[in-house]
């Protein structure tokens, strides 16, 4: 955790950064009366003397005198500044005198002292370069702005910067040649450099909270530890859990589960960082996080009676963010609008104001109707009771499938059991059946006569006289005449029958004659006897086996049907947990809930009218800075709030416009902040509203498009020092804090509890299901993101076929030009026109200010109805998509440096990720391969992935080719593809000819 000493340092820290960036300001306007920012009369040089006139002096002493008595010293900051560089804008009144600085110089401490007639040498002062006016009228590339030296003084910096050495400041004034097409003069100026609207707003907040911190910090509520800004400074967002409810949906598109995880986070913590890579559902989970507390509300005043201020607020640095958002709440279905408009002073004039007198019309002239009230809270109640009957019959459906479960468990073990049993007894029977099958068929033997004939052989066998007869025996044998003749004799009558039954069998029996053969019948009737009844035995046996088979299947047959009627009770139960699906199975009922919610909270306005219309006029006009009203407004302000937010849950502005919309820094004002492109918002422009607010949702992606610095790298390593090294904070602070630190501290980092470290994106929640461009274009994209990206998108042909298309031309650089690319986008365009894009779908970026300037002039200088915004560098497109996405890299030779677009994948990523479905490269393939990094994963994507083209030839026939269009809009000027703009390199043409996909 921070101590005090630091936090307060680092607000300084803050506060010298938008001093900086105050100091490079491109642009500034003259202005009048004490709202003048330029200062051109009574200014001169002598060599590197600043001369002033006293008339010119002295009233802005009075005016930094003025200042520091009330302790504000800091609010006069003036610079000195040349030659005179300006344009004018509108005519009459409305006449504008716009200055562009290419490097200030910071004078505000003579005005400490006294009048100087001999002037004030300004090499003793320091300075900064306007980077961007220095690439806009002198052609600087980036890399050469950032590059700039300003720690070894003036005259290094103008070396560097316009390659030639200058004696004095006066010099450079009168030698330096001035650009084209804006008005001139060779002659310095003062500049009022802190009257910038676009930080004043946020630079006030951020005073108000480092007094807050110097006088009062035990009062500052929001240092507490469940508020948003104390979390933003110290702490990181826990892990969303998995088993948590939110109530209510809004009408657009289901949460997926990535969504989801963000919406239960929400309902636990004071601060959520939502990681929104490309085309993932950012916007749509903010629609969801508008409808959560539009519920809650009514959830409140139904059970409790009592009423909260529920204020939303969506606000980001980017202004095109802030109208998609706005364009998505515009829904069928609810009564009224969503949200207030807000921001600078003139939306509050045309949008803001209006908005607010037509609410108060509408309150004035509908009368409020009891019984629709009624009506509209019942119909609450009952979606509400549908939801939470579904909530609490859960446990039981959960109690029911577990017995069903169990039930079915044990099903499948029996069913085991006798299964297993069949098998041994099948392998039993088929053991008995093959021992059947080896022996003879015994079915059809006499068993009954062969027994009989086996009691008479024996019979005979025991009568036949036998040598070891007594005497006595053999006299009786004499006597009676009994020899072998008769005995068989008397055998074969007796056994006749039996062997004559035996005849009409396969198994006959021959009656013996003497005794041999009697012998060797008994024992061929006595085995045959044996085997018949072994026969029989294992006959049997295979009988009992089959009826205990048979007993078997038909118990699993029985056992099988209750499982099938278990089992269909058990796919009749959802698959996922409640948790997992309540948000996607019960849809309807929570968009119904969100929408007869606010239907409810739009009549408890029209019951509460008179209050809610005091509250309206008096934020209206606080608004308009009504000294009553803004004094009631910083008194009562949850009160009004509470009353505004009824009829308007949503506010949506600017960061930098915040102040505007709450012009009092108080805590909990805002019940919820919704903060878009976090990713390209500096740390310092979010914490105000922190401030103000009791929850927030951040959300960015920190591998788009970095913010954007206007300091060279020079002037940010003499920030590190001066505002945060040489004041006791550390390098850990630096890369955790610093606007400056880019990489590591932007808004998203920091509400995602990163450490400053390289590489270090936080525990946001990251949202990877991907539903905007096909997989050709955002597969290059995805390994950027961790896990990657999952594709939900349909194959989506472009008008072309392909998604992807590389174009060779070898370029050259004239003026910070590189005029055959830009002749390749006008073919390129040429094309796309005559094959059903219309201007509208295309968008044409590059890296470079300069090239970007000249894609601008050339092309709206042909299709005039080309919008400004749809041409530019790639930062300009961050939150912005198009379906066909035309990219100039400038870059083209061998010597020429890819670092600005390969130090870091975040500007193609942004690049290829605004294309819906087609992305167009126009440069040098074979530069662009060799560069390594971004560039040569671009190019060889593309050959995987789309078309490569090679020579104008294959440009022709194969695709582009720079004919006159069919369209009914013909571009004028259009030239034939140049002849250069081939490959010269036949090894190079050879090897990628072959694998492209022509």
């Amino acid at each position: 955790m921070l101590e005090l000493p630091k936090l307060i340092q680092i607000v300084k820290a803050w506060l010298e950064y938008i001093r900086l960036e105050e100091m490079t300001s491109a642009e500034v306007e003259k202005g009048r009366g004490n709202y003048q920012k330029v200062f051109d009369s009574g200014v001169r040089l002598a060599n590197n003397k600043l001369l002033l006139d006293s008339s010119l002096f002295e009233p802005l002493q009075q005016q930094y005198l003025s200042l520091k008595q009330r302790g504000q010293e800091r609010e006069f900051q003036i610079a000195v500044a040349g030659p005179q560089i300006y344009w004018v804008q509108g005519k009459g009144k409305e006449q504008k005198l716009k200055y562009l600085p290419l490097f200030t110089i910071d004078i505000s401490d003579i005005f400490q002292g006294n009048y100087r007639q001999l002037g004030w040498d300004l090499t003793e002062f320091e300075f900064q370069p306007v980077m961007m006016n220095l690439m806009r009228l002198y052609k600087l590339e980036e890399e050469q702005a950032e590059s700039l030296i300003i720690t070894e003084g003036i005259f290094r910096f103008l070396e560097d910067t316009f390659k030639k050495k200058f004696s004095t400041l006066q010099a450079f004034i009168n030698q330096i040649d001035l650009p084209d097409n804006y008005k001139t003069t060779r002659s310095v100026y003062l500049v009022r450099y802190n009257f910038v609207p676009y930080n004043a707003q946020l630079k006030q907040d951020l005073r108000e909270i480092l007094q807050q911190l110097q006088q009062n910090p035990c009062q500052s509520n929001w240092l507490r530890k469940e508020r948003p800004a104390f979390q933003y400074l110290y702490d990181f967002p826990p892990p969303p859990r998995h088993d948590v409810m939110f109530w209510g949906a809004f009408p657009t598109h289901p949460p997926d589960e990535a969504q989801a995880k963000v919406l239960k986070h929400v309902q636990e913590n004071c601060l959520t960082a939502l990681w929104g890579a490309p085309g993932t559902g950012k916007t749509e989970t903010g629609e969801h996080l508008v409808a959560l507390p539009v519920v809650q509300r009514a959830r409140q005043i139904l059970r409790t009676g009592k009423d909260e201020n529920h204020l939303i607020v969506f606000a980001s640095t980017n202004n095109s963010a802030i109208h998609k958002f706005q364009t998505r709440l515009d829904v069928e279905g609810l009564p009224t609008q969503l949200y207030l408009s807000g921001g600078n002073q003139n939306i509050i004039r045309l949008q803001t104001l209006p908005q607010l007198l037509k609410k108060i019309g509408e309150l004035r002239t509908t009368k409020f109707d009891p019984h629709a009230y009624e009506q509209a809270k019942l119909a609450f109640i009952e979606t509400e009771r549908e939801l939470q009957h579904l909530i609490d019959t859960e446990p039981s459906n959960q109690h029911q499938r577990a017995i069903e479960t169990q039930n079915l468990e044990q099903l499948e073990a029996e069913i085991q059991t006798l299964n297993d049993e069949i098998a041994a007894t099948t392998q039993k029977l088929q053991t008995l059946q093959q021992q059947l099958s080896n022996q003879p068929d015994y079915s059809h033997f006499p068993l009954d006569d062969y027994q009989q004939i086996q009691v008479l052989l024996e019979e005979t066998w025991q009568s036949l006289p036998r040598d070891d007869d007594s005497r006595f025996q053999r006299f009786l044998d004499w006597l009676g005449g009994v020899t072998d003749e008769g005995i068989f004799e008397a055998l074969g009558q007796s056994i006749n029958i039996f062997v004559l039954r035996t005849l009409a069998t396969p198994f006959p029996f021959q009656p013996p004659s003497n005794r041999a053969q009697l012998l060797e019948a008994r024992k061929q009737v006595s085995q045959q006897i044996q085997l018949v009844q072994e026969w029989n035995d294992l006959n049997q046996f295979l009988k009992q086996t089959e009826y205990r088979l048979n007993q078997l299947e038909r118990s699993v047959a029985a056992l099988t049907t209750d499982r099938e009627q278990i089992q269909a009770k058990l796919d009749s139960y959802p698959t996922e947990d409640f948790y997992s699906r309540f948000y996607r199975d019960d849809r309807g009922s929570q968009v119904q809930l969100f929408q007869r919610a606010f239907t409810f909270l739009q009549l408890e306005a029209l019951r509460r009218s008179d209050e809610v219309i005091r509250a309206l006029e008096t934020y209206g006009s606080a608004l308009s800075s009504d000294g009553d009203a803004l004094l009631k407004l910083e008194n009562d302000g949850q009160t009004i709030y509470r009353d505004l937010s009824l009829v308007f849950p949503v506010i949506t502005t600017s960061l930098h416009s915040l102040r505007n919309m709450f012009p009092h820094l108080q805590p909990n004002l805002i019940k919820l902040a919704l903060v878009d492109e976090a990713g390209t918002t500096l740390v310092h422009q979010l914490f105000p509203l922190l401030v103000r607010s009791q929850q927030a949702v951040v959300a960015g992606d920190p591998q788009q498009i970095e913010p954007i610095i206007n300091l060279c790298d020079d002037a940010i390593r003499q920030y590190r020092l001066s505002a945060f090294l040489d004041q006791g904070l550390s390098d850990k602070d630096y890369y955790r804090y610093a606007p400056t630190a880019k990489y590591t501290a932007t808004a998203y980092h920091r509400a995602a509890g990163a450490t400053g470290q390289e590489g270090d994106l936080g525990t946001g929640i990251v949202l990877r299901n991907h539903y905007r461009s096909p997989a050709a274009i955002i597969s290059f994209c995805s390994p950027n993101y961790p896990d990657g990206l999952i594709i939900h998108t349909p194959d989506k042909p472009s008008k072309l076929g392909t998604n992807l298309i590389a174009y060779h031309v070898e370029g050259s650089h004239i003026e910070q030009a590189n005029p055959a690319e830009i002749d390749g986008i006008v073919a390129a365009i040429e094309f796309l026109l005559q094959h059903g894009y219309s201007i509208p779908h295309l968008g044409v970026m590059s890296p470079y200010l300069s090239q970007a300037n000249a894609l601008k002039a050339r092309l709206r200088g042909i299709w005039r109805d080309f919008n400004h915004d749809d041409i530019g560098t790639v930062h300009k497109y961050v939150g912005g998509q198009k379906k066909a996405i035309l990219f100039s890299p400038y870059q083209c030779l061998a010597d020429h440096s890819f670092w600005f677009i390969n130090r870091k994948p975040n500007l193609l990523n942004t690049a290829v990720s605004r294309a819906e479905e087609l992305f167009v490269v126009v440069g040098n393939l074979q530069e662009l391969e060799k560069a390594g990094g971004e560039t040569a994963r671009l190019i060889q994507h593309i050959r995987t992935w789309g078309k490569i083209y090679l020579t104008p030839s294959e440009f022709s026939v194969n695709g582009f080719r720079a004919s006159a269009p069919t369209s009914n809009r013909k571009p004028k000027n259009v030239k034939q593809l140049p002849g250069n703009c081939g490959v010269q390199n036949n090894v190079y043409r050879q090897e990628r000819i072959n694998s492209s996909h022509i």
